[in-house]
């Protein structure tokens, strides 16, 4: 008898036996039981998901004999002839291969005939994106109204390729990739049935090559097996593969941090030799540092090939983060041209020189210095401030000239004095409850501005509303940070939120805008507020909109207001920088200039309200791309 591949002989014949896929599985199983199964199935996923194997297993159960039950029985003759491939009421479609407008016109014309054997005719059609576009026009009406006795699973590893049309027409189904433990647990059950020997870490190795796919790491296994001669090993599993070897790959990482530039070509040579791809080596190299990271980042244990190497725990030791990132880097980019070259070899040889280069780890190394140095300053600073706290604690607690030392004995005076002030301070707090009660649900009276602020707030705007700033103008920033006033933000995020109970019906949805931002600075007109994403700030700062903000915000706070919105990632690095050069400029009144504001998403906004990309909505855009910007005309307003 010829022997039957792995994937085949352990393929799910059941709900039960399909790893990963629960929200998949139970959703049939109770469609199965209650019979309320649909005419039509999208499967979408990774390769080796159990697409297929879902659509055989409901196969069976809508045509098993002892129907309806969560699952097929696989005793009954049905289940077994289709387990069989016997059974003609179970059709599998290859559409690579069948994906014309006759193929699919000869499906629809015998789609009317009952089954012969079963009660439903089940039409399973593979790779169903590569139908031409009149195949899936042929299948439109048959797959909306099939006869009762027909169902169809499509299934397709590239569901964006499927037109609108058939989707609307199926109830689709998202196939996850499977998880490496259930994976290994699934190999772990082969190899225990099969009686194969193999290492826990060469199963480890087979389930993360995977990837995912369940097939794929039982197709792996199977090669191993054949390729071992005893026990399976790791080394067996990166000869199949082709990848390269941990004890390997770490001889090439001990290379580069001894700066050993003959070791480590001397190391890539030999892997050559043994016939690894260069593409392979650059992998695996970037699979390794990316473990480092992990391993020094996180509290999660070491892979179980890593445990007892101790050339693994010394490099874990010695290298840096901003070392690793800097070898990743190098990597990446030889990579990104290795894609490009003929001669794979030259660009990884390329690297592993630069990799070793003293010079190239300047800026690296200038890196840690700085990171060092600042955490050096940011624990210093929380040492001034502790101490600062308790000089001011015993300045407050200390003795006066005529206070009591605890020496002089208590009189009666005392006593009474003692009970007075008990009196008082019960009554002042049954007081302030009572106004607590009576002000919990009245809104936040707001700070009344004296004449000299006011005079302060208007000298601000006079200097600055006749600057002409840009859209996103980062001298509009330097203004605010080199005149923030501390005081005048923290009263003014107070009643931030207040915004939205001040503004009327009209002005609502505008409120809303505000308060949905954060303010982050402030010199008391000028202010400027953070969103989530750029298109959100685009828009904001349309004439149209920014007027209403304005308005609102002048109304609300009883003063000229100017309004910048900023992305959060730009104002996080502005304030970054304004922060350094704040601590090293050489004056106190020194006006500190910072870096233009650049950003892909941020544009320029006219005056004259003209429509523009950035800010147009998804229906616009989508309908410049789809017929073009010389056809689709919008009107202002619009």
């Amino acid at each position: 008898m010829a022997y039957k591949a792995l994937y085949r002989t352990y393929r799910p014949k059941d709900f039960d036996e399909v790893a990963g896929q629960e929200h998949i599985t139970r959703t049939f199983k109770n469609a199965l039981k209650q019979g309320k199964l649909s005419h039509a199935y999208l499967f979408s996923g990774p390769r080796g998901t159990g697409k297929t194997s879902v659509a055989k297993i409901i196969a069976k159960g809508v045509n098993c004999e002892n129907a309806p039950v969560e699952n097929p029985c696989n005793s009954c003759d049905i289940c077994k002839s289709i387990d069989k491939n016997t059974v003609n009421d179970v059709i599998e479609i290859d559409a690579a291969s069948n994906n014309g407008v006759d193929e699919i016109r000869e499906l629809r014309d015998k789609v009317k005939y009952l089954p012969g054997l079963g009660k439903f005719k089940v039409y399973i059609i593979d790779e169903v994106h590569m139908l031409s576009i009149g195949a899936f026009n042929a299948l439109l009406k048959t797959l909306e109204e099939p006869p009762k006795h027909v169902i169809f699973i499509l299934a397709t590893t590239e569901p964006h390729k499927i037109p609108s049309t058939i989707h609307s027409r199926c109830q689709r189904f998202d196939f996850r990739g499977i998880q490496k433990a259930e994976i290994l647990t699934r190999l772990e059950e082969i190899t225990e049935k099969e009686g194969f020997d193999c290492d826990d870490e060469a199963l480890e190795l087979i389930a993360e090559a995977a990837e995912g796919g369940m097939r794929d790491a039982i197709s792996l296994l199977d090669q191993v097996v054949s390729y071992s001669e005893g026990t399976i090993t790791t080394d067996d599993v990166h000869a199949i593969r082709g990848s390269v070897a941990e004890a390997a790959v770490m001889d090439v990482a001990d290379a580069v941090q001894a700066k050993d530039a003959v070791k480590a070509l001397n190391a890539l040579d030999h892997l050559l030799e043994e016939g690894k791809e260069s593409q392979r080596i650059v992998d695996d190299l970037l699979t390794f540092y990316r473990d480092v990271l992990i391993m020094k980042n996180t509290e999660s244990e070491p892979r179980k090939r890593y445990q007892t190497r101790e050339q693994f725990k010394h490099l874990k030791e010695s290298l840096s983060n901003p070392m690793v990132y800097h070898y990743i880097d190098i990597l990446s980019e030889a990579k990104q041209n290795m894609r490009f070259a003929t001669r794979g070899k030259l660009h990884l040889e390329l690297a592993f020189i630069k990799m070793v280069d003293e010079s190239t780890e300047t800026d690296t190394r200038s890196l840690e210095a700085v990171n060092d140095l600042e955490e050096h300053f940011r624990l210093l600073e929380q040492k001034m401030e502790s101490l600062e706290e308790d000089i001011l604690h015993l300045s407050s607690n200390a003795p006066g000239d005529e206070a009591d030392s605890g020496q002089r004995e208590r009189t009666p005076a005392d006593d009474a004095f003692d009970r007075f002030e008990q009196e008082e301070k019960e009554q002042s707090e049954k007081t302030d409850e009572k106004e607590s009660m009576e002000e919990k649900d009245a809104p936040e009276k707001k700070e009344e501005v004296t004449d000299e602020t006011r005079d302060h707030y208007r000298f601000l705007y006079d200097k600055y509303s006749r600057k002409r700033y840009g859209t996103f103008d980062i001298k509009f920033v330097e203004d605010v940070l080199n005149t923030a006033d501390r005081g005048v933000k923290i009263d003014m995020v107070k009643k931030w939120y207040d915004i939205e109970r001040f503004a009327d019906d009209k002005q609502l949805e505008y409120a809303k805008m505000i308060t949905d931002g954060n303010l982050v600075a402030t010199n008391g007109v000028m202010v400027i507020v953070t969103y989530e994403t750029a298109v959100v700030c685009n828009r904001l700062m349309k004439p149209q909109v920014k007027s209403h903000i304005v308005d609102i915000l002048e109304a609300y706070f009883e003063r000229p207001i100017m309004f910048l919105a900023l992305p959060q990632e730009i104002w996080e690095g502005i304030s970054k920088e304004f922060i350094k050069k704040f601590r090293a400029r050489k004056k106190d009144d020194e006006f500190i200039r910072l870096s233009p504001i650049e950003h892909p998403r941020l544009v320029e906004i006219p005056d004259t309200g003209e429509n523009y990309d950035d800010v147009a909505s998804d229906s616009t855009k989508e309908a410049k791309d789809l017929f073009g910007e010389e056809i689709v005309k919008v009107k202002k307003g619009d």
